[in-house]
This record gives structure tokens, sequence and C-alpha cells, in this order.
């Protein structure tokens, strides 16, 4: 019997290490910070599933949980349909095309803390634009972000005009991949451009819907920037998400052991969120 080749193998060593390092030793390390209880960086003692105990009776954890949920789903149900329209339109043929494909890209271009101080700009109270154009409309002083019931509305609004140039671009690669065959068969059968949408477009594009999805949930489930920089969590911890719980705990309250642990349930609703898209997409496919 021959052996097989190990010096193939031994190339991929400095990759596989560099992986292990960046990615699996941190979710060891912090399964294993999770165990302890901690004094700033220091372990002081073991308590096993204590911290996780502690989680399900926290009011403010619980709280989190949900904001994160409707964060994320909010800002999912806005992005995939505005990211879809406007992939239709920019797939059409029309009169300065390229044009408007880079103007609508240009929000994707910039960070999330940009993004985040100009809106804050935009938004503020005493000298914002927007200020003025509410005045010129005679309406009084509104102050969105420092109001609970307006600030996680507000971030969410912003995080899709940030975030919908991905899925456009996304979809729109996916439309010029449908064969017009299919249109034009459609078209024959008296299919108008909506039915046309519905039973030829989306479903040929379903796999891409559904990996964008994926993308954008996990991403928007675990932002940090945007909304530390535009509210801090506030007020009233309205839009204090999971993620944004975990950096306030690690780095600025020092409570290693429960950042740990809240970082371990986002990492579990992580892989829940992309198995479960994952079953619809193959469900789906069976049909």
């Amino acid at each position: 019997m021959t052996s097989k080749p190990v010096i193939p193998y031994l190339f991929l060593l400095p990759s596989l290490a560099l992986v292990g390092a960046i990615a699996f030793y941190p979710i060891y390390y912090a399964i294993e910070i999770s165990l302890y209880e901690t004094r700033f960086l220091q372990k002081v003692a073991f308590v096993g599933l204590d911290q996780y105990a502690r989680l399900l009776a926290d009011a403010g954890f619980l709280r989190a949980l949900f904001t994160s949920l409707r964060y994320a789903l909010a800002s999912l149900a806005l992005t995939i349909p505005i990211g879809m329209m406007f992939a239709l339109l920019l797939n059409r043929p029309i009169r300065f095309r390229a044009f408007f494909r880079t103007i609508l890209v240009i929000p994707w271009t910039l960070s999330q803390a940009v993004t985040a101080m100009l809106w804050v700009w935009v938004l503020n109270p005493s000298y914002g634009p927007l200020k003025y154009l509410l005045d010129q409309a005679g309406f009084g002083q509104v102050v969105f972000l420092s109001n609970p019931d307006w600030a996680l509305k507000i971030v969410v609004l912003v995080n899709t005009w940030m975030t919908y140039p991905l899925p456009t671009i996304l979809f729109l690669a996916a439309l010029q991949t449908v064969p017009k065959e299919l249109y034009e068969s459609a078209r024959i059968d008296g299919s108008n451009a909506w039915s046309s949408f519905w039973r030829v477009t989306l479903p040929f594009m379903q796999n891409t819907v559904v990996a964008t999805a994926i993308m954008l949930t996990l991403q928007f489930f675990n932002m940090v920037t945007l909304i530390y920089v535009m509210t801090g969590g506030g007020p009233l911890g309205s839009t204090q998400t999971l993620s944004l719980r975990v950096f306030l705990d690690g780095f600025y309250n020092f409570r290693l052991a429960g950042a740990a642990a809240v970082g371990m349930v986002i990492f579990l609703l992580n892989i829940i969120f992309s198995l479960s898209y994952i079953r619809v997409l193959r469900r789906s496919e069976l049909y």
C-alpha cells in the first residue's frame, strides 16, 4: 500500500495554526473564563454555570436580548426589501445607470463610526439640519436620540441606510444571472411584471436571498460601533443590545466573566440563526 503524502499537509499547518489562534482559541478562552468569578482580568474562583444562571435572572440581560432581536429583525425587514427594490431598478436599462449605482453604494463605503457621527449631527436637536427643517415646517424641538420611544427606531433606520447597498449589490449580481428565456416564457403565459417577479425572479434568487439574510442577521446581531457612538445604549437602556453589553462589561466595567458569558450566548444564537436559515433553504429546495 502506498502511504499518503505528508508534505502537502505540512504546508497547511501554518494556515491552520493561524486560524486556530485567531478563531478557535478565543472561543475556548471565552468558555473557560465564563466559568470563573473574575476581578478585573484575574480569575478568582471557579463557579461553574453560575454566571449563566445569573444572566437568566437578570432583567437587564433579558431586556438586552429582546432589544437585540428587535434591532436585528427590524433592520433585516427593512434592508432586504429596499435592497431588492434598488436591485430591480438598477437592473433595468435606465439612463445614467452607472451614476445611480455609484451614488447608491456610497453609504456602504462609510464606516459605522463615521455613519453614526454623521447622523448624530443631522439629528442634533440644537443645530442639526433636521432641526432647521422641522422649524421651517412649524414643528417644535424634537429630541429623537434622547427619547426612549424613538431611539431604537432611529438607530434601525440609520443602520438600514448604511447597509442596504450590500444586498443591493448581491441581488443585482444574482438578477443578471436569471435567464431571459424564463421571462419570455412567463410573458407568453400571460404573466405581468409582478407575477414574473414572484414566479421567476424570486425562486431563482432564493439561495442569494437566504445567504444575504444570514450574513445580515449575524452582522446586525453582533453590531456594536454604530449603536455605541449614536446612543451608548441609552436612553434608559432602550438601545442596549447583547453585543453592546459585552463591550461595556468587558472594557468599561471590567466584568470579564459576565461579558464572556453573554458572548457565549451570542455565539450560540448566531449558530441557531444560521442553522435555521439553512434549514429553511433546504426545505424550500425540496419543494
